[in-house]
C-alpha cells in the first residue's frame, strides 16, 4: 500500500469536496441520465451525454447544455491549481462531411468547443487545461448496438489535482 504525503491527502480530500459540490449542483442533470460523475482515487471525470450536447456530426454546443456548463465551470473555479484534461470521444459510425473528415477531428473539435466555453468567461485559467481528441479508440462500451453508441459519443472533463 502506498503512502501518501500530507498533501497528497488534501489534494484527494479537495477532489473528493469537488465531486460533492459537483453531484449537489448537477444533481437534476445526473438524475436526468444527462451527466454521469465517476470518482476514481485519483481523478474525478465528469461525463456529459452527446445527445444534449452536440446535434449528430457537430461540435457546435446545444444551448440546453450551456446551464449545466455553467454550473461545471464555476465548481471547476472554486478549486483552482487542478489540471483539467477535455477528452473528445466518438461512437465507432465513420464520419465525412465538408467540416469533418474522420472521427478524430469532430471528437477534437467537440472537446475544443467545451474548452473554448469555460474559458471565455475568463474565471478559469487556461493553463490548467489539456485537450484530447480520441475519435471512436477509447470505448467505455462495446459499439454492437445504438444504445452503446450513444454511450461512447460523450465529452469527458477529466479533474486531476496536481
Amino acid at each position: 500500500m502506498k503512502h501518501l504525503s500530507e498533501n497528497q491527502k488534501k489534494e484527494l480530500d479537495r477532489l473528493s469536496d469537488q465531486a460533492n459540490e459537483l453531484e449537489n449542483k448537477l444533481t437534476d442533470e445526473i438524475k436526468k441520465g444527462q451527466i454521469r460523475l465517476k470518482r476514481f482515487h485519483d481523478r474525478l471525470v465528469i461525463n456529459i451525454d452527446d445527445k444534449i450536447s452536440f446535434d449528430s456530426g457537430s461540435a457546435d454546443l446545444k444551448k440546453q447544455i450551456l446551464p449545466a456548463l455553467d454550473k461545471i465551470k464555476e465548481i471547476l473555479g472554486n478549486y483552482p491549481g487542478n489540471l483539467i484534461i477535455i477528452e473528445g470521444h466518438t461512437d465507432n459510425v465513420p464520419i465525412r462531411t465538408k467540416k469533418f473528415s474522420d472521427n478524430w477531428q469532430l471528437s477534437g473539435e467537440r472537446a475544443l468547443s467545451v474548452l473554448h466555453y469555460f474559458l471565455e468567461s475568463k474565471i478559469l485559467d487556461p493553463r490548467n487545461f489539456s485537450l484530447a481528441g480520441y475519435g471512436e479508440f477509447q470505448p467505455i462500451v462495446s459499439n454492437d448496438t445504438p444504445e452503446n453508441r450513444a454511450l461512447n459519443r460523450r465529452v469527458d472533463i477529466v479533474v486531476v489535482p496536481r
